[in-house]
């Protein structure tokens, strides 16, 4: 009910010129102004009603009868008697919104005051959860919740290609589900969706506010997988864009649940797999999907198959054997390998020719379709396939051969016979002219003391030696093939360069290099302690690589080669003679294209310290170097990287940098005259 002091909305009931009644209003905070004391009705004041109170209801809600709320008026503290004092004349009081109540002063009341109320819409709860529940390409399935006492719902979307709100469908009270399927929906395509309830009263429809959401079509199917950069990890897959996709799932079958099961979710059309073994092989599907605001539900694309493989691990044990112009190739078998293909490179693993292809039964290859004269590496590869997957295993670092006398470069340097003069052995019937010979033997007496002495051609297998298996200390050579045993123990991938030593009190040592003047707990990466032995030849470099990867171990792969092991904890230096440095160098040269950090290694032996030898040929060529000196050693150990390279090494006890460069002149005057001779006889 409504009680309130009206002394507004006064009447005035004026008649204007004839041209009829017009009813003047106060405002209702306003007061009316009292009748005038002379203004009497049988000797009685007239009162004006609009001083008085009036009480009624002011808010009805729409059933399609009028509205007609009792009014009770009271003057004074006197309640007003109806049809006496007041009458009550009700307008717009049949439809929703504004209805009045016209209060008209009779007897000794005058005036007029016009009551207001409000007519109210049925209430219509809005529907709730709205949501797209599935999809096809062409298809968007709606649901929603029902709303009690709704009579029907009116559902719509949007097409942002109209920019117009479409495909209205007005559903019964019963309907919480509508499928919009319609080749106008476009594939992969969001569309906004609405909905509101409705309900009837008195032939009058009502509608609640509009709930919306959005929807989406289905993305189109994957298309195109393939695989790519595959390695023993796994490998690359990639694939069309997807029509409509938001982003991709990728499913692999498990043999364990028996069903393809989600591995990853990308936002690119490529997935890399990084978690197979060597060899693996497995089935794959790759899906679209799509995803809308304000929901959790996931629309997927149609499944595509596709069959990856890993690549094989490396084949192992390679060995070649050459009798003349025939070279055999044997390996270990490759687990999970499908076939071989058999290559040969050139010296330095390049420009690789394929062979043969033989099926994975077969682990042997005889050719003699290699050129007489020349220097290969022979490599094999297992080859992985699965459905059109197919992947090759990394190259080896393969095994280097000449077909000159079917001798290898190890075999060459085993069967040197020491002797302290000069020597040629594995000559292929080259023969040093007297006069290069003799300046050869001048240089080595004009060293002094004693010289440990190897030119060994590459290519060819030609060894020129004096006193090649005289052993003496290595000084700082030693560092080259402890840093090719720590780079071999790397190539499975861990420590990498970024490995991070910490310089510590066990690892000094005195005389050349930079690492003595920083503190300890200094944190060094292996990439750094490198480079310091590169530049400086630092003693503390080494002495943290020997902490990493062992003593032990370089014994054993220095014997693995073919050398004298001679490291100690004691000893941490070791001794060393020409034609076993000859070998480590003929490794590291090989390590060069076929390792890990094989260009890495390749810098930094072009320029490393205090190589006599480059002084005298870096000219002319590029020269990898690691020298080592003491006040009783001076030595020099290369790969001169010359047309046909060769291995120079010097080791000598008494000698200075002029003696070592002059030497390398001459060893280099002999290999060219030796060339002249195998290429043109």
């Amino acid at each position: 009910m409504r009680s309130r002091k009206l002394t507004a909305f006064i009447a005035a009931a004026m008649l204007m010129c004839g041209a009829g009644t017009f009813s003047a209003y106060a405002a209702a905070s306003e007061k009316a102004a009292p009748p005038a004391a002379a203004a009497e009705n049988g000797g009685t004041v007239l009162l004006n009603i609009g001083e008085a109170d009036f009480s009624y209801t002011n808010s009805f809600v729409f059933n399609g009868l009028p509205k007609t709320p009792k009014v009770t008026v009271r003057y004074a503290g006197r309640t007003l008697t109806k049809d006496k004092d007041y009458s009550v004349k009700y307008s717009s009081n049949t439809k929703v919104g504004k209805g009045y109540a016209t209060v008209t002063g009779r007897g000794n009341y005058t005036g007029i005051v016009k009551l207001e109320f409000e007519i109210k819409a049925p209430a219509v709860k809005t529907p709730a959860k709205l949501r797209c529940s599935d999809a096809n390409l062409h298809i968007m399935c709606i649901r929603w919740n029902a709303v009690k006492g709704a009579d029907g719902y009116q559902l719509e979307y949007y097409n942002p290609k109209t920019s117009k709100w479409t495909g209205t469908k007005n559903l019964g009270a019963s309907k919480q589900y509508y499928k919009y399927d319609s080749s106008s929906l476009a594939v992969g395509t969001t569309y906004p969706i609405r909905i509101r309830s409705h309900k009837t009263v008195a032939g009058q429809t009502f509608y609640s506010d509009w709930a919306t959401a959005y929807a989406t079509t289905d993305p189109g199917s994957v298309s195109g997988i393939k695989q790519s950069s595959a390695n023993t990890r796994g490998y690359t897959l990639t694939w069309n864009a997807a029509e409509g996709a938001m982003k991709y799932e990728v499913l692999r079958w498990s043999p364990v649940t028996g069903k393809y099961e989600v591995i990853a979710t990308v936002g690119t059309n490529k997935y890399v797999v990084k978690d197979r073994t060597p060899g693996q092989k497995n089935t794959y599907k790759v899906r679209a999907i799509r995803t809308v605001k304000g929901s959790s539900t996931v629309f997927h694309g149609v499944k595509t198959s596709y069959k990856a493989t890993a690549a094989c691990d490396v084949v192992r044990g390679i060995t070649a054997t050459v009798k003349r112009n025939w070279m055999t190739v044997t390996w270990d078998p490759a687990e999970k390998a499908s076939s071989y293909e058999v290559y040969y490179t050139d010296a330095r693993g390049n420009n690789p020719v394929t062979l043969a292809t033989v099926n994975n039964k077969t682990f042997s290859y005889t050719t003699n379709k290699l050129v007489p004269g020349r220097r290969y590496k022979i490599k094999v590869k297992a080859i992985s396939k699965y459905g059109t997957a197919v992947t090759k295993s990394a190259y080896p670092a393969g095994v280097s051969f000449t077909v000159f006398s079917g001798l290898t470069n190890d075999q060459v340097l085993d069967s040197y016979v020491n002797a302290p003069y000069v020597t040629v052995t594995n000559s292929n019937g080259y023969t040093i002219p007297e006069h290069l010979k003799a300046e050869l033997s001048y240089q080595l007496t004009r060293l002094g003391g004693t010289v440990s002495y190897a030119l060994l051609d590459i290519e060819s297998g030609t060894l020129i030696s004096s006193q090649g298996k005289t052993y003496m200390g290595t000084a700082s050579t030693v560092k080259m093939p402890f840093m090719l045993y720590s780079l071999h123990e790397m190539e499975d991938g861990w420590p990498t360069m970024d490995t991070e030593m910490v310089y510590s009190p066990q690892d000094y040592c005195s005389g050349s290099g930079v690492i003595q003047n920083y503190s300890f707990g200094t944190v060094l990466t292996l990439e750094q302690i490198f480079s310091t032995i590169f530049t400086y030849s630092d003693n503390i470099g080494l002495y943290m690589l020997q902490r990493m990867f062992g003593i032990d171990g370089y014994n054993r792969f220095i014997r693995s080669i073919g050398c004298r092991p001679s490291m100690s904890y004691y000893n941490r230096w070791g001794y060393v003679c020409a034609t076993d440095s000859a070998k480590e160098w003929l490794r590291m040269y090989d390590y060069f294209s076929t390792g890990r950090y094989g260009r890495f290694m390749r810098e930094g032996f072009t320029n490393s310290c205090a190589s006599s030898v480059r002084n005298a040929l870096g000219h002319k060529y590029t020269v990898y170097s690691k020298c080592g000196w003491t006040e009783v050693y001076n030595h020099d150990t290369t790969v001169v990287e010359a047309e046909h390279p060769y291995v120079l090494i010097a080791f000598t006890d008494r000698s200075d940098g002029y003696r070592l460069a002059q030497l390398a002149v001459i060893s280099d005057q002999i290999h060219d005259d030796m060339w002249n001779y195998f290429i043109n006889g």
